[in-house]
């Protein structure tokens, strides 16, 4: 019932659910068979030594500070597994029942290869090791399972890691090392091997067959999924597990359920008395019953005492209520106020997630007081601590400038997640619903939304949110409430804030050769204005100063043109790497567990390195202990990206080139006509 909201950059918007999927298929690609689905993008796939399988999927780095987004991950995929991508805004927490949660968050970073490392000459612990490459941060994550009811906990190590690494696919050769190869995206590509020192003592272990204990629960897991097809017993041996402890036995136990003809289940359904049993069944008929079944529905919801619930059993009802509200329609009369009154005196709940979900319940069946509720929430809510991952984000900023400088902007200005959420909630909330001071207060709050820095789509998630929001109010308050929601500070996307400078482009086609090639004639006749809009709109203005405005990140420009001469400050600029001030540069610290550090190494005294991880917050310092660090070297990489002026055509390069010669002054020569 979240109000859809798709990528305002036009990210998947044509892809329907259930998203990514994993299917298993015979030789000759006759049969195929739905294995899991609700992925982004499932990269790559791996078994562990038991035979279960395992995927590392990943969201869309567009949606960095929405509620919605979520980091990296590793994820069992069961038989009829569902995982809850759905594009946009639509995904579903991995908290809700009709889905399966992750075996562990990574963190920010784009999944590529991923292997079983059970065929290397390693110790025990890295052969018993799933291995998930990161392309974009340069990282190897070692990720070791423990077996934990039906399903797996996890642990991650950075096992590898270089700066810049840009892995791409990898394998355990016939040697027992680990092979790698690095590219993509026009990068060198090259081959490596990772073998360990005692190669043929830990080959000999290898040969020595392990035996593989499943779990109690693992085994009844699979016993169940046995029953994913259409069977005779398939009732009879899955319904007990409909109440089982263990929340995957209960998820399999449901789809074997579901697949079933409906009439050989339903009244069975509808007697259910356990509380899982009953959230399963109203689960399964909502997805494959005829909504006359609803008021029954809700007369078993009303049975429930809802006070005596756990808080992920309520998650689990509330959900289970918006998946049949969903499916079924909205009811009326007696049916609709009955489920108003179970719910309503339970909001606000205090809980981020349960408020996520009655809110979105409440608003959309017009309760009484939801607009009101829903709309303290949209100022009062605080977020939780991020979620726990195995890499912190501030970690990863500077192993890619590329994708590290969105994460170091957002972190500047995190936006607040819970109230966003409530913002979209309430964007399609009918205007009957509203008074004049409640839509100021609420549009007051999208305006304020716009000065928060999160993705690239963040911001035109926001004005799409503001447009649903605007389409609810009388027509006559229409050009008030637009302007007090900030419309003025959009461009006419509404992806982007209108006082920054924009690029006409289209970028040069060409090598960096073709760029210098601009320059062998003399810079004149330049446009100031335009070079100093183009110095903003390459994000030079947000590191460096120039005549005194600007940050101070990186070195001061306003000389640089009485240093350099024209070619030499563009071939910098182009390939920011190739020459790096140690004033500049970031450091590498290798810790003793085999982590790393990349960041700016600000001071040392007293025992501690004091390390600056984010350019656009350059006061915030992580205290590093020197005893815990094994070594520390100066990065090859500069923080500065080098693909800042490729927006550029050839006018706005030789205007930006002309603006840094200058060093601001707009009466310098190269503006100055002959």
């Amino acid at each position: 019932l979240f109000p859809q909201i798709k990528d305002p950059r036009g990210h998947a918007n044509n892809r329907k659910a259930p998203g990514g999927w994993i299917a298993k298929m015979d030789s000759a690609g006759n049969h195929w068979e739905l294995i899991g689905a609700g992925f982004r993008n499932e990269f790559d796939l791996t078994f562990n030594e038991a035979g279960d399988l395992f995927t590392y999927d990943s969201d869309m780095e567009w949606d960095f500070g929405m509620p919605w987004y979520r980091p990296t991950r590793i994820c069992h995929v069961t038989s009829g597994s569902e995982f809850g991508w759905r594009t946009g805004n639509g995904k579903w927490s991995p908290l809700y029942p009709d889905n399966l949660p992750p075996v562990i968050n990574i963190g920010q970073g784009s999944p590529t290869n991923f292997i079983n490392g059970l065929n290397a000459n390693f110790p025990e612990k890295y052969r018993k090791a799933l291995f998930a490459f990161d392309w974009s941060f340069g990282i190897i994550y070692a990720i070791h399972l423990k077996p934990e009811g039906s399903t797996y906990s996890a642990t991650a190590e950075e096992f590898l890691s270089g700066s810049p690494l840009s892995l791409t696919d990898g394998i355990i050769g016939p040697d027992g090392a680990l092979y790698f190869l690095t590219g993509g995206r026009r990068l060198d590509s090259d081959l490596y091997r990772v073998s360990a020192k005692d190669s043929q003592k830990y080959a000999s272990e290898k040969a020595a067959p392990s035996i593989v204990e499943l779990t109690e629960e693992n085994k009844i897991r699979r016993s169940i999924e046995n029953y994913h097809k259409k069977s005779p017993d398939a009732i009879t041996a899955a319904w007990p597990y409909l109440s089982h402890p263990d929340r995957f036995v209960r998820y399999a136990a449901r789809i074997a359920v579901e697949n079933q003809p409906i009439a050989t289940w339903e009244a069975k359904a509808l007697n259910s008395i356990d509380f899982q049993e009953v959230i399963q069944s109203i689960l399964a008929l909502s997805r494959h019953g005829k909504p006359a079944l609803e008021p029954k529905l809700i007369q078993k919801i009303k049975a429930i005492d809802y006070e005596k619930l756990s808080p992920s059993e309520k998650i689990d009802i509330a959900r289970a209520i918006e998946v049949m509200l969903f499916r079924f329609g909205k009811p009326s009369g007696a049916a609709k106020a009955d489920l108003i009154q179970y719910l309503n005196g339970h909001f606000p709940s205090g809980s981020n997630q349960l408020d996520r979900v009655l809110s979105k319940i409440l608003v959309h069946l017009s309760a009484p007081d939801a607009v009101e509720k829903t709309l303290t929430l949209l100022y009062n809510a605080k977020d939780e601590p991020m979620e726990k991952t195995v890499s912190a984000s501030s970690d990863l900023i500077m192993r890619n400038p590329q994708y590290g400088l969105d994460i170091a902007r957002m972190l500047s200005k995190v936006p607040p997640a819970q109230q966003t959420y409530f913002a979209v909630v309430l964007s399609e909330a009918d205007d009957a619903s509203w008074t004049d001071a409640q839509h100021q207060k609420y549009f007051s709050w999208i305006a304020n939304a716009f000065t928060y820095k999160g993705g690239v789509s963040y911001i035109g998630f926001i004005d799409k949110a503001r447009r649903k929001a605007l389409a609810h109010t009388p027509k006559d308050k229409f050009d008030l409430f637009n302007k007090i929601s900030g419309d003025s500070l959009l461009t006419s996307s509404g992806n982007d804030l209108a006082d920054l400078p924009q690029p006409k482009g289209p970028g040069i086609d060409g090598s960096d050769e073709d760029k210098l090639a601009l320059l062998d004639e003399p810079l004149q006749n330049r446009d100031f204005v335009n070079g100093k809009n183009m110095f903003a709109a390459s994000l030079c203005s947000s590191c460096h100063q120039m005549n005194g405005e600007g940050g101070n990140i990186g070195p001061d420009l306003t000389h640089i043109g009485t240093r350099f001469s024209q070619k030499d400050i563009l071939v910098h600029t182009l390939n920011p790497n190739k020459e790096i001030s140690d004033q500049y540069a970031a450091t590498i610290l290798v810790m003793n567990d085999g982590s790393s550090i990349v960041g700016r190494l600000v001071n040392e005294e007293n025992g501690k390195y004091f390390v600056s991880q984010n350019p656009f917050m350059p006061q915030s310092l992580r205290e590093v202990p020197v005893s815990e660090v094994k070594s520390k070297s100066v990065s090859g990489v500069s923080i500065m990206l080098p693909w800042l002026t490729d927006r550029l055509n050839a006018d706005e390069l030789k205007d930006l080139v002309a603006y840094m010669v200058s060093g601001g002054n707009e009466n310098h020569q190269v503006f100055t006509k002959k």
